[in-house]
């Protein structure tokens, strides 16, 4: 078994839900299990379905739930949440871009409801503005302009001090200037690592990009994160399949993960300098064990 202590996870309800597992349920199997923190999305999709008609409950419920047991929760906020599609726009909203000077009126107003509702929750220790915000994602390949980050930042600062995480992607950190970036506003930096993923198939074979994480270049990561001005995390951490698709996903032993292969990234990323680890497929563990292999449960 690995030891828990600053180990977290995602948990994602709308994927709970497209698993088809209770949401009540899998929280109090989270909440039994003693993580450091859970990372819970505001999916605005679910919580402006109409126009200016703003229904948290599916989310409170969920906070209440962790405020009354005193499990820390890292609350993200913005347009772009955990789990695809990446981008979370209401259908009411005409301009899907966050390009767009409306379309960014609108995600401010939507950040600020948010948090002025959540912020009298002392469960909640961090908020998290967006998901891997400067990396393009989605069907359209859109990321968050730098200075609408900086600006969504401000707003939810003057609501509520609590420190502020920003992610972004980590596969590539060490060629890309992202990371200087993130530092110039963030509280916490964090990190997202996949150490498998489906790449393509090629008369019928498929072919896997191999992230070998601090083996690649151990010594410049360790290095660049240890020169960081602000503190690092791993937000996200590969526990779940990256495959060509849902039905890859869903097979007895996919290629790109196992508890086996979990093990080993868990051991390989606590190499680096970060202060907490939150792992990415707590609710494929429950599918997994409805399903009848409960292996991933048994690791934490």
């Amino acid at each position: 078994m690995i030891n828990k202590k600053s180990i977290g996870i995602t948990f994602s309800h709308p994927h709970l839900e497209h698993l088809g597992l209770d949401v009540s349920d899998s929280l109090d199997k989270a909440l039994s299990m003693n993580f450091s923190h859970l990372r819970i999305g505001a999916y605005w999709t679910e919580i402006e379905k109409e126009k200016n008609k703003f229904d948290f409950s599916k989310l409170e419920k969920i906070v209440k739930k962790c405020e009354k047991e005193k499990q820390p929760i890292i609350l993200t906020v913005g347009v772009k949440a955990p789990r695809w599609p990446e981008f979370y726009w209401p259908e009411h909203i005409k301009e899907k871009n966050p390009n767009n000077k409306e379309a960014q009126e609108k995600i401010i107003v939507f950040i600020k409801k948010t948090i002025k509702k959540f912020k009298k929750y002392s469960c909640i220790t961090h908020w998290q503005v967006e998901n891997e915000p400067l990396d393009q994602s989605g069907p359209d390949n859109l990321s968050i302009p730098f200075e609408f980050l900086k600006r969504e930042f401000d707003v939810v600062k003057k609501i509520d001090n609590r420190k502020i995480i920003i992610n972004l992607w980590g596969n590539d950190l060490l060629n890309r200037d992202y990371l200087k970036k993130t530092e110039e506003i963030a509280d916490i930096i964090g990190l997202d690592f996949y150490p498998k993923q489906f790449v393509k198939k090629i008369i019928g074979k498929s072919f896997y990009k191999n992230y070998t994480g601090i083996h690649q270049s151990k010594n410049k990561l360790i290095k660049t994160l240890k020169e960081s001005k602000k503190p690092i995390w791993i937000t996200e951490l590969q526990a779940e399949p990256w495959e060509e698709n849902e039905k890859g996903y869903f097979s007895k032993n996919p290629e790109s993960i196992s508890p086996q292969k979990l093990i080993k990234n868990i051991k390989d990323i606590k190499q680096l300098p970060v202060k907490e680890i939150l792992l990415w497929g707590f609710e494929y563990w429950l599918w997994k064990e409805k399903n009848g292999d409960g292996g991933y449960l048994t690791i934490l």
